[in-house]
Formats: C-alpha cells, sequence, structure tokens
C-alpha cells in the first residue's frame, strides 16, 4: 500500500517500536499511540485489528532481517576473515534492534504467538550462521559443534545489544576462538 495510508500505519509501527520499548505493551494505551503517530485512533484497529496485531506485526515486520544482511555471500576464502565479519554483521545488525529486543524480552513472557515469532526467528538466524560457519571449516554440513557454535554466537551478539556498555568480544577473539573449536574438515 502507498501513499496517506501507508505512511500513517508506518508511523503507528513507529511508534509502537518506541512507546513498547520504552514503556512496555501493557503501559501503552492505543490513544497514546495514536496521538504519538499523528493519526486517529482508529487507524490502529483498522491496520491491526486489536492493540495485540499491532504488536505481532511490530515483531514480525522490524525484528527481521534478510539473511544476506546477516551471513556474507560469497564466503571469504580466509576462515578467520569469514568469521570476524560474520560477527561484525551480527553485533551490528542484531545490535541495530535493540529497542526490538527489548520489546521481544520483555513481552513474550505475556504474548505466546509473540514467543513462537521470537523463536522462529531466532531459529532461522541460527540455522544460517551454523550452516555459514560449516562452509567456512570446510564441512559439507553443519554439524553439533557448528550448531553450538552459531548458539553462542547469536546469542551473545543479541546479549551486547540488549545490555549495551558492557564489554564486547572483540572480532579477532571471536573467530581465533571458533576456529580452533571448530576445526577444518578432514578430507
Amino acid at each position: 500500500m502507498d501513499g496517506p495510508a501507508s505512511s500513517g500505519r508506518d508511523r503507528i509501527l513507529a511508534a509502537a517500536e518506541e512507546l513498547f520499548a520504552e514503556r512496555g505493551y501493557a503501559r501503552t494505551s492505543t490513544a497514546r499511540l495514536a496521538t504519538a503517530a499523528g493519526v486517529p485512533q482508529g487507524l490502529i484497529f483498522y491496520h491491526f485489528g486489536t492493540k495485540e496485531g499491532l504488536l505481532l506485526a511490530l515483531i514480525r515486520e522490524r525484528s527481521t532481517r534478510t539473511l544476506a544482511d546477516l551471513v556474507p555471500s560469497p564466503v571469504p576464502a580466509d576462515p578467520h576473515a569469514a568469521v570476524v565479519e560474520l560477527w561484525r554483521r551480527l553485533s551490528r545488525l542484531l545490535g541495530e534492534q535493540t529497542p526490538m529486543h527489548r520489546i521481544v524480552f520483555r513481552e513474550s513472557e505475556h504474548h505466546p504467538e509473540l514467543r513462537a515469532r521470537a523463536r522462529e526467528i531466532h531459529d532461522t538466524i541460527t540455522a544460517a550462521v551454523s550452516g555459514y560457519l560449516a562452509e567456512v571449516t570446510g564441512h559439507a554440513k553443519a554439524t553439533p559443534r557448528h550448531h553450538a557454535a552459531a548458539r553462542m554466537l547469536v546469542a551473545t551478539s543479541s546479549a551486547s545489544s540488549v545490555a549495551p556498555g558492557g564489554p564486547v568480544p572483540s572480532a579477532k577473539a571471536v573467530a581465533d576462538l571458533l576456529l580452533d573449536g571448530l576445526g577444518r574438515a578432514t578430507r
């Protein structure tokens, strides 16, 4: 959809992201959302049905990144450079979603659909990272070690974005640790 309705919808999503992250879902009224978005309150219900529909649309539309943004393609020939680039992308792209992370962590306990969507997004990202690590280390397919390493990478980069200001492992340290632990495939 283009035009004023689309921009109103986009403004509602932007206001919801800001207010849900700042105040929480339960403490944010649709009246406050409408005021922040500069739209009539009825437009929220027109586009999303309910306040919970807005929350779910927000997570669905604003929390996903294309795998092309997260996982470098083609894979760099140098395994160390490949893992360094992967870590930088994960840290940067997952870190940009700090408000979304706060919303997901805060609200998923009370919204089973949100929790399921967050799990689906996490699993998709983790599977892509696992496959990438297998390719980087010369394995035909991901092993349990690749899956474990991928989970650690995704969790660590996500944690860094939720609790900013803490120490973040250097890309070199991450690459050294992962490549030492995963090893190269023997052919």
